[in-house]
């Protein structure tokens, strides 16, 4: 389940805690493991999910999972999402905890498209100039997309930098299309 207002509430309060306790990083790192864990057990999550199975035995078995890898901070958040019902959010809540953390060191993900695999020196100056534009740290991914033709898609947070063959030629497409001919009776 996925409701973003239940995610974005206990992510932040999660990450106030951690900050006013100077942890954030070992916040981090936990709410990372408990994604991972979530993710890679697709029965964690059913069990998660399961109005039949008391909140005490999913507590249980959390302990179970986690006890002596995460942190007592964030052992007792989990119980707290298990006892409030929000368990079903878990996983969602630690990813957008990781994004308040990302948000909070300036930290931004960018993934970079392009027809064929960039050169390091390319992608070094590619991750220089965003880095310039944003003032902060980037994280690049890049994906190989031979249908882009050549050029590059840039996209930066929720800003996109199209420069590429294929959206040239979707743009002349559509240039072409338009009738500039006015008839004069």
């Amino acid at each position: 389940m996925n409701n973003p207002r239940v995610n974005i509430r206990y992510a932040q309060a999660l990450f106030d805690l951690a900050l006013e306790r100077n942890e954030v990083e070992t916040a981090r790192k936990d709410m990372n493991l408990i994604e991972s864990i979530c993710n890679q057990n697709p029965d964690l999550i059913v069990m998660l999910n399961s109005p039949v199975i008391s909140s005490d035995k999913k507590i249980s078995v959390m302990h179970l999972l986690l006890s002596g890898k995460i942190g007592k901070m964030a052992m007792g958040f989990v119980d707290i999402i298990i006892r409030k019902r929000r368990e079903a959010h878990l996983n969602h809540i630690a990813r957008k905890f990781e994004d308040l953390y990302l948000e909070y060191k300036n930290i931004q993900k960018a993934v970079v498209t392009s027809a064929i695999p960039l050169s390091e020196n390319l992608r070094q100056s590619i991750k220089k100039v965003l880095e310039d534009q944003t003032k902060g740290t980037i994280i690049m991914a890049e994906v190989v997309d031979p249908e882009v033709i050549g050029g590059l898609i840039v996209k930066v947070g929720n800003q996109l930098y199209d420069d590429s063959i294929r959206q040239k030629l979707v743009d002349l497409r559509k240039e072409f299309n338009v009738n500039t001919y006015i008839r004069e009776f």
